[in-house]
């Protein structure tokens, strides 16, 4: 989901996308915490859809259907630590 002014566009995996009449700050709040991860300002990610994190300088998700979207400096290690307890990685 990507925050669009005053409106959210959602992305579904077969590449189509929505433009909901809701801020992305309020859609978040009633999303499980459990599947949703914010990896920025703009963008809140479905972790059952990522494919690779790819992380040099600029730290990046690739989700299914080919979307990319960077990942926050600020929010890259809350993002793996979040996949850790996802997955029950230790």
């Amino acid at each position: 989901m990507e925050s669009v002014g005053n409106f959210t566009r959602k992305y579904s995996c077969n590449g189509s996308d929505k433009l909901l009449v809701d801020e992305l700050n309020r859609l978040e709040e009633n999303l499980p915490n459990e599947k949703f991860f914010r990896i920025n300002q703009s963008n809140i990610i479905n972790a059952d859809y990522l494919k690779r994190i790819q992380g040099r300088t600029i730290k990046n998700v690739l989700l299914q259907g080919g979307i990319e979207l960077y990942i926050a400096q600020d929010k890259y290690s809350e993002l793996l630590k979040f996949l850790k307890v996802k997955y029950n990685i230790w």
